[in-house]
């Protein structure tokens, strides 16, 4: 397993120390000062995917950060996994992780990754746990694509920092770098294929140059890599681009576009709320409909009927809109 894991391209080249992260250099001053001094605060780092959240977190945790220990100091909970999102998990599994001192480490941590898919009890158990832990060696790393879905009485007991996105042009060189350290002959228009259909998923990028570099050679075509939820991102554009140009006629075969991708397997619907939700291209209205199917997606029946609601809810939305603003 271990020669497994070191063969793979996402673990080969993920940044190990603070140095390595794309970082604004004032949170390097900052993390590296965190770390120098060995005084570590409850962390609060919130953005959309791809700004190196989780990544910066694992160096925190790791032999380059703050913990020497980390088989024994660092608890990794996944934040949306249903066994972990309530206050069974808070009770069951953190509280006992907190109640033993850290092992050759000043802290023990515990990382949330996705915090903010917490439920509400879950929230209001760990809420009594970290001021409890934290005068002795109880320390919290949450990451969050949302931080407005944090109670005010949890963030009120972290450090915020607020990521952004990791550059494109910085990603393509940096696709490039693993390519050419790995011998691998590309063309630099397949890797912008790559980027320009996975973009921000920086996992998801390498695991692709890697799948499709077996020969020596980066080798793959635009619908081998186009997801079904960039196929369904494309398609709400569409629609969002015909209502801006009244061209209400065309919606119903795209309508139908979607419901046929949506029947063909389970999607990562987060993903798809997500990447609508930080696109510039999705005009305010729309943005908060999709923020709220998104708040309401994990307590649906059917995911596709609850998430083509919201897209019926969005073209209804924007005709009116546009009515108002033109009239038409």
């Amino acid at each position: 397993m271990e020669e497994l894991v070191s063969g793979m391209w996402v673990e080969k080249y993920r940044p190990k120390t603070l140095d390595e992260l794309v970082l604004p250099e004032k949170y390097k001053k900052e993390f590296a000062m965190i770390i120098g001094k060995g005084n570590l605060p409850n962390l609060l780092l919130s953005g959309p995917p791809g700004g190196g959240k989780t990544t910066l977190a694992r160096v925190i945790c790791s032999k380059y950060g703050l913990l020497q220990n980390p088989n024994d100091n660092l608890l990794m909970v996944n934040g949306s996994a249903k066994k972990s999102r309530g206050i069974g998990f808070v009770d069951d599994v953190i509280e006992p992780f907190l109640r033993h001192p850290p092992s050759k480490d000043n802290y023990r941590v515990v990382f949330v990754d996705e915090s903010d898919k917490l439920t509400n009890d879950g929230y209001d158990s760990l809420r009594a746990i970290i001021e409890k832990y934290h005068v002795a060696y109880g320390r919290f790393i949450f990451t969050c694509n949302y931080v407005s879905k944090i109670p005010d009485a949890i963030q009120s007991r972290f450090t915020h920092y607020a990521f952004s996105q990791i550059p494109k042009d910085y990603l393509m060189d940096y696709a490039k770098r693993i390519l050419n350290s790995e011998e691998i002959k590309f063309e630099e228009k397949t890797v912008s294929l790559i980027l320009n259909n996975l973009y921000p998923d920086v996992r998801k990028i390498i695991n692709t140059l890697q799948r499709n570099s077996l020969h020596g050679k980066l080798d793959v075509t635009e619908e081998s890599i186009t997801t079904n939820e960039k196929r369904i991102i494309a398609l709400i554009l569409q629609i969002i681009s015909c209502l801006e140009k009244a061209e209400d006629s065309k919606i119903g075969g795209i309508v139908n576009s979607i419901i046929e991708v949506l029947s063909k397997q389970e999607l990562e619907y987060r993903n798809i709320y997500t990447d609508l939700f930080f696109m510039d291209k999705i005009p305010t209205p729309a943005k908060i409909i999709i923020n709220r199917y998104s708040n309401s997606h994990q307590n649906c029946l059917v995911s596709s009927m609850h998430f083509m609601a919201m897209v019926f809810e969005i073209i209804k939305a924007l005709q009116s809109y546009r009515k108002a603003v033109t009239g038409k």
